[in-house]
């Protein structure tokens, strides 16, 4: 469903990353990891070309077949279909409800029969629907950190995205909430290819079926999880993950 060819991306002239060749498992959660300025970030970015006028972009983002970043492409599309998260919960100063279906009405969704559903389906799959159900008119701001990053996580589900982008989602948060994220990105993987940026190494061995590993703007080494974490095939990723570099 998604591949990257030859990727070059370029920062005021400084490569941020090398002819990256990799495709993504359909329906598995892939783990990026790799030290700070790796370029983990800029290349989950480029995916729905999120890095769009502060980036040059060489080489080919293919998402069903079709680059994402050929003149014609259709921008709102593309980020429909592949969903982003941020690292800090970001909720709209709006109700839980207006959160959700935010992406639904830009597109000029007025059934409200239909977004009451996708309010609900959404929620059920972030695994908040129990805890926010009696209260979607309350201010999103209002709930916890982990609840709001959950509520994003519905909100980009609300469109109904093929692949889900998310960029260290947990970081800034508590050990209860992270874990309730790590088990909703699991049972979401069953209708979602799932791309997550991570400096947790315990996070990426727990959760996610295939592992990237970076290292100055170049892919190292890329295996199912299991593989690269016990039995890696590059020593600069066995330096990695035994803590002497980064």
């Amino acid at each position: 469903m998604l591949e990257v060819e030859n990727l070059t991306i370029t920062y005021s002239e400084h490569p941020v990353l090398k002819g990256i060749e990799m495709a993504f498992p359909d329906h598995q959660i892939t783990a990026l990891i790799g030290a700070s300025g790796s370029g983990k970030s800029t290349l989950l970015r480029s995916l729905n070309r999120m890095n769009d006028g502060i980036a040059s972009v060489d080489g080919h983002i293919n998402f069903h077949g079709v680059d994402i970043n050929q003149p014609n492409a259709n921008v709102y599309r593309i980020r429909q279909a592949i969903g982003m998260v941020f690292q800090q919960p970001t909720p709209f100063p709006m109700s839980i409800y207006e959160n959700v279906v935010y992406g639904l009405r830009l597109r000029g969704e007025k059934n409200r029969q239909l977004l009451d559903q996708r309010v609900e389906e959404s929620l059920r799959q972030a695994a908040l629907w129990n805890e926010v159900k009696d209260r979607l008119k309350s201010p999103a701001q209002a709930l916890s950190g982990g609840q709001q990053q959950r509520l994003c996580i519905a909100r980009t589900l609300a469109t109904k995205p093929e692949i889900i982008l998310l960029d260290e989602p947990t970081s800034a948060l508590d050990p209860i909430s992270t874990s309730q994220i790590e088990a909703t990105l699991v049972d979401l993987k069953q209708n979602y290819t799932i791309i997550i940026v991570t400096h947790n190494m315990q996070q990426a061995s727990r959760i996610s079926d295939w592992t990237a590993y970076f290292e100055q703007g170049q892919l190292i080494e890329f295996q199912p999880t299991e593989k690269l974490f016990l039995n890696p095939k590059e020593q600069q990723t066995a330096d990695y993950l035994s803590g002497k570099f980064g």
